[in-house]
């Protein structure tokens, strides 16, 4: 699934459609997001935290110094960012928290993830700026993450 966002507004709409999937579904299959600074990645987690039921006390900011914001949603929200940790391996309480079948995971930086903390189940989202748009494109890993990128696709086309 390809998208190409012109506007902050677009970025929202998608993040909105992605909440409400994970709201009403069981599955939660972590998002692992590709693409250089300033494409809209930590744009679209702050959109899509805040459409989640209980995001009143979520403060949404980049986790670069502590890797890990976690979120008080419905689902609870486990936000990544793992741009400064390039061959730095990954702690036995973050993969915990990344493979929790209770949280939403959503992991900036994803090409830092080691191989072997790969979730089974996952949504690719890899963002590209042009110009002033940015191009996602989506793809699922597994068969929980493929239900969750279906409902995406519908609710978009609505």
């Amino acid at each position: 699934m390809n998208i190409v966002l012109t506007s902050l507004e677009a970025t929202a709409a998608l993040a909105r459609a992605m909440a409400a999937c994970i709201d009403r579904s069981p599955f939660l299959p972590a998002v692992l997001m590709h693409g250089q600074l300033g494409a809209g990645k930590t744009t679209f987690v702050r959109e899509l935290v805040q459409a989640l039921p209980g995001s009143d006390s979520a403060e949404v900011s980049s986790p670069s110094f502590n890797l890990l914001n976690l979120y008080p949603t419905k689902p609870p929200v486990g936000h990544f960012d793992l741009y400064r940790t390039e061959g730095q391996g990954f702690s036995a309480d973050l993969e915990e928290i990344l493979l929790a079948p209770d949280h939403f995971c959503l992991v900036e930086w994803a090409d830092h993830l080691p191989a072997d903390c790969v979730p089974d189940s996952y949504i690719k989202m890899t963002w590209t700026v042009q110009g002033e748009s940015r191009s996602v494109e989506l793809s699922a890993h597994g068969r929980e993450a493929q239900t969750v990128l279906d409902c995406v696709r519908n609710t978009m086309e609505a």
